[in-house]
């Protein structure tokens, strides 16, 4: 059985964060997997080819359509915020369901598991720990969103902040249905998980969730559903998560977080996504 690594995405303290789990590949086969090869650029970068040239980052016409979406009220109760994450789950289906299909990839929703806080709840990407925060999980295609977890002491009722969020984690998904999260995963665990161009892959695949994040707002704005105060909010975030001094360099700078969040927002083509054909500077 082939051994991947998997993705965990964690939000701590403002900032994005990191846990790393073994389990089986997201396909639930098993086997020898494919891998790709990195080609040498002039910059010193190491570039995942195949994985740049997935059926979903080479058309350069591949966007999503404005849509309305009726996103239910925010609240910190359970039952609220599951129902406004189901909500932005519908929308956020509709928005990248066509798209996949167009580039004739497989699609199927993500489940969603809400909850109050991390207490009790066990995963296949993180075991027993309750040491996390919102996060996607490929070995069960699930998105986790623990409230306690969410800063709302912090954010207050600036849902779009928790929206973006949630299109981040949403956009590991579609990473998933594309192949691209398998590939890149199949390549860091050969090259070790913690290796120069193991972490390299990490913040390709971190700041592409962004950039598909970026996407998705940009989307619901252009349907009426987001106003321009709360894009303000969202760029604003963006730019306040990354890896600080002292982290293991695994999600990117913030500077770069942010950057690749406005790329997806502002120009709404997957294609301008493409943080595995990028420089090293621009994924660093």
């Amino acid at each position: 059985m082939t051994l991947l690594i998997i993705i965990v995405v964690l939000v701590a303290g403002g900032l994005v964060r990191n846990a790393i789990s073994t389990g089986r590949n997201d396909s639930g086969a098993t086997g020898p997997q494919p891998t790709f090869t990195f080609d040498s650029q002039p910059d010193g970068a190491t570039v995942p080819a195949e994985t740049g040239r997935n059926p979903l980052l080479t058309n350069p016409n591949a966007t999503l359509v404005p849509a309305r979406c009726a996103y239910s009220a925010w609240g910190t109760q359970v039952d609220v915020a599951r129902k406004f994450f189901e909500t932005a789950a519908s929308c956020l289906e509709a928005a990248w369901k066509p798209l996949l299909g167009k580039a004739n990839l497989p699609f199927q929703p993500p489940a969603l598991n809400v909850s109050a806080t991390t207490a009790g709840i066990t995963t296949p990407c993180t075991g027993s720990t309750s040491n996390f925060a919102a996060f996607y999980c490929p070995a069960n295609k699930t998105i986790y969103l623990p409230i306690s977890q969410l800063q709302t002491d912090y954010f207050k009722d600036n849902w779009v902040v928790y929206l973006s969020v949630f299109a981040h984690e949403y956009g590991h998904h579609v990473q998933a249905m594309s192949g691209i999260l398998r590939k890149a995963n199949s390549e860091r665990a050969d090259v070790g998980p913690r290796s120069t161009v193991g972490l390299e892959l990490s913040r390709r695949v971190e700041l592409q969730a962004n950039c598909f994040d970026g996407m998705y707002l940009s989307s619901s704005a252009g349907g009426g559903s987001l106003t321009n105060p709360q894009l303000t909010v969202a760029r604003k975030d963006a730019y306040g998560r990354g890896d600080q001094a002292g982290d293991m360099r695994d999600h990117g700078t913030s500077e770069n977080g942010g950057v690749w969040f406005e790329t997806g927002l502002d120009e709404n083509l997957a294609a301008q996504c493409n943080t595995f054909t990028a420089s090293a500077d621009a994924v660093g």
